[in-house]
């Protein structure tokens, strides 16, 4: 198999690596979410845990979550001439990676900061 043909199979596998491991720190992320907000809703008086762990939770998320938006932003940048050409390129090259990060940041923020603001209030 020719070296090119291969270089592009192995791009198009590690692009599928970064958005699976999105996926699954956002899921984790949420689902961490899911059961901090139930245990909040059930009136615990385990206000010190579940805080820790609410900001685990949003500590975890902005870490993994913004790096592996900055690792799409650095595959994007590491395109080849014929990729960066293609729809799907333009597509990368046009992408509010700024506006992604903010709005990630920002849901994962208020979600925690209603939380404490429900149990320590």
């Amino acid at each position: 198999m020719d070296k090119a043909v291969i270089d592009r199979q192995a791009r198009a596998i590690t692009g599928s690596f970064i958005g699976r491991d999105f996926q699954w720190i956002t899921f984790t992320s949420m689902l961490s979410n899911l059961v901090s907000v139930y245990i909040v809703s059930t009136g615990t008086e385990a206000v010190i845990p579940v805080s820790i762990l609410v900001i685990g939770t949003l500590v975890f998320a902005l870490i993994a979550g913004l790096n592996q938006i900055d690792t799409f932003k650095a595959y994007l940048a590491d395109m080849d001439e014929q990729e960066a050409n293609s729809n799907l390129g333009q597509l990368g090259k046009d992408a509010p990676i700024g506006m992604w990060k903010t709005a990630y940041s920002l849901t994962f923020l208020a979600i925690a900061l209603g939380q404490l603001y429900h149990m320590w209030t």
